[in-house]
């Protein structure tokens, strides 16, 4: 049962008053439930929700005399979509977020960039690194809709590594520069040395981040950042390691070479970001030490921005070069792999999140680009331990017990993924915590 709360102002004194009311009910007739981990569906099933929280899944009738009901009229209903890769608040070029956008217009933008995903049918997002708590907390508290938001907080790179957004001009606050604008409002923190990242690792998670989020190799989109470093030193990685391991929760890494790789799974890294240029036997040993691989289609098959300098487009074609290779020797050693968009730079760019889709079909089965972006993206969420704010159930699947983030869908995309990618049109119903936030059903 949720509180009702009823708060009366006057004269700048507040009373209030609680109240139960009772939980609500809705009944979801007439689907095919794709669960979230099995391949197929079950045919003509019925589901149960009371309050924000799945109460029963049944090939067979549910009894509800008190159950809003709602005709699913044979749709698929899938679990709400995760993104395991996505920024939230890069919303522009570095050099715009250093020098042209203030805080609150990122967190303006960040917010309709929120309700746009959740829109897409992605009730719950995994950022990346960014300042991004902010909306995580203003999404938690009410004031826009978005998806459950699980942030890496700043992003932790190194001087001269991806993401140090400093202007060429601005010299190392060591030497008489100072933080970039972009480190002082939390879209990443540059550090040198042991105790730097002691700092920048308790600061995130004092700040709300459920996971770290470390480059471990330089960027594609960097502009003063070579892609094959290998960035952190050993006493870097392991206070980062000490950290998350303090707090209960995991480092995930992004890198593209074997030694990248290696260091950060021998330090306990658990989720691998990108990794197109890893060898064999890095894939295996993500393998055979179940760590999870986050790899973006879209990214990898399509043209480089129009803005990339010469440098940015080297790296590009370096990263592309790699990526369905490294699909099949993830596949060959049954890797685990979450689905990620890593949309961010424009307003455009985030507006591509669903032709993700279209861009892994020709990569992945139906089934495992489904199994992606719920039941494997749930587990990498869950991996956040205590630092996870959603502990009433899984994410990611349809089972009693879970959080009751559904999806009609007019269709079979286990027939045809790519019908996701047209979400207006497909996507009949979004439910994310149990509240119904589209439902364009006749009944």
């Amino acid at each position: 049962m949720k509180p009702i709360v009823l708060a009366a102002m006057f004269f700048g004194f507040a009373s209030a008053v609680s109240a139960q009311d009772e939980p609500a009910r809705i009944l979801i007739t007439n689907v095919h439930v794709f669960d979230g981990v099995n391949d197929g569906r079950i045919e003509n099933a019925n589901v149960l929700v009371v309050d924000n929280l799945i109460a029963e899944v049944s090939a067979g009738p549910i009894a509800s005399t008190d159950a809003v009901v709602i005709d699913g009229g044979g749709r698929t209903l899938t679990p709400g979509f995760i993104d395991a890769h996505t920024h939230m608040s890069l919303i522009a070029p570095f050099t715009d977020l250093e020098n042209e956008y203030t805080a609150i217009y990122v967190g303006a933008a960040a917010g309709q960039m929120a309700e746009n995903m959740l829109m897409r049918g992605f009730t719950s997002v995994r950022d990346a690194g960014g300042a991004s708590i902010g909306v995580q907390r203003a999404i938690d508290d009410g004031w826009f809709p978005g998806p459950r938001v699980f942030s890496s907080g700043a992003f932790i790179t190194q001087t001269s590594g991806h993401l140090d957004m400093r202007d060429r001009t601005n010299q190392h606050h060591h030497f008489g520069g100072k933080h970039s604008y972009a480190e002082e409002v939390g879209h990443y923190h540059a550090i040198d040395g042991e105790a730097e990242m002691l700092a920048a690792a308790r600061q995130n998670f004092r700040g709300g981040a459920t996971q770290l989020k470390l480059a471990t190799n330089g960027g594609i989109s960097a502009i003063y950042s070579p892609l094959d470093i290998d960035q952190f030193t050993d006493a870097e990685l392991a206070a980062a390691a000490f950290v998350a391991e303090s707090f209960g929760s995991y480092i995930m890494v992004h890198a593209y070479y074997d030694n990248a790789v290696r260091r950060a799974i021998e330090f306990g890294a658990r989720s691998v970001e990108h990794g197109h240029l890893m060898t064999e036997e890095l894939v295996k040993m993500m393998a055979e030490n179940d760590v999870y691989l986050v790899v973006e289609a879209l990214m990898s098959v399509s043209p480089a921005p129009e803005s990339f300098t010469p440098d940015q487009l080297e790296k590009y074609g370096l990263m592309q070069s790699g990526f369905e290779k490294l699909v099949d020797l993830a596949k060959k050693y049954d890797v685990k792999i979450a689905f990620g968009s890593d949309v961010f730079l424009s307003k455009e760019a985030y507006e591509l999140q669903s032709q993700e889709w279209v861009a892994r079909a020709p990569y992945f089965t139906p089934y495992e680009n489904l199994r992606a972006a719920t039941g494997t993206g749930g587990e990498i969420l869950a991996l956040s331990g205590p630092r996870n704010r959603y502990r009433e159930g899984p994410l990611g699947v349809i089972e009693a017990g879970a959080y009751a983030d559904l999806l009609l869908i007019d269709g079979n995309p286990l027939d045809d993924i790519t019908i996701l990618a047209d979400y207006e049109e497909n996507i009949d119903l979004i439910m994310k915590d149990g509240v119904i936030y589209k439902n364009a059903l006749d009944n």
